[in-house]
């Protein structure tokens, strides 16, 4: 995925300001592609220049002005073409820092292996909680109403891995504090 597309994809729920996107872009899909406000932001104004999304300013008594985005026919045709896009490579890229200081930890003392686990631990932890709570409030929708359920099933992946990163952080906290 990339940014753009997430952004186009929740501008096909509402016209929304950029902060509103970075509202919604935080509480959905967050769980599993990061952006900041600032991304955000360079992303619709690129979007824009392509076309895909238009803004319009609105003023506002009691607060600055804002602009409001929406989503074009082209932007629509651009989110179904990456949709359909077959890129299974691009699916499987991983990029990982926890592991890749894992891997070279053998430079520093163990303790710090184990300490960098175990503040990762408590971070997947809380962004469990978080998105298992997500996972009961869209799985309150029924079944039947199509767009929840791919919601449903994009959060249920990371409760699980999430669940699988717990697990593996014990398995090799436990190693580690058996190494010699």
């Amino acid at each position: 995925m990339s940014l753009k597309h997430g952004l186009l994809g929740l501008l096909t729920l509402r016209k929304s300001s950029g902060y509103d996107l970075s509202k919604l872009f935080q509480e959905s899909l967050s769980f599993f592609w990061v952006a900041n406000q600032s991304q955000i932001y360079r992303e619709l104004d690129k979007m824009e220049s392509l076309g895909w999304v238009v803004s319009s300013k609105v003023e506002q008594d009691a607060r600055p002005n804002k602009r409001v985005y929406g989503i074009t026919k082209e932007g629509n045709a651009e989110l179904i073409r990456w949709l359909k896009e077959e890129n299974a490579e691009d699916l499987a890229v991983a990029r990982n820092p926890l592991l890749m200081k894992l891997f070279f930890s053998g430079k520093v003392d163990r303790e710090y292996a184990i300490a960098l686990l175990k503040n990762y631990r408590k971070i997947c932890e809380e962004a469990r909680a978080e998105i298992a709570a997500e996972v009961k409030e869209i799985g309150d929708v029924p079944e039947t109403a199509e767009k929840p359920a791919y919601w449903l099933y994009a959060t249920e992946y990371s409760v699980r891995q999430y669940d699988f990163q717990i697990k593996w952080i014990d398995e090799t906290i436990d190693r580690l504090e058996r190494l010699k």
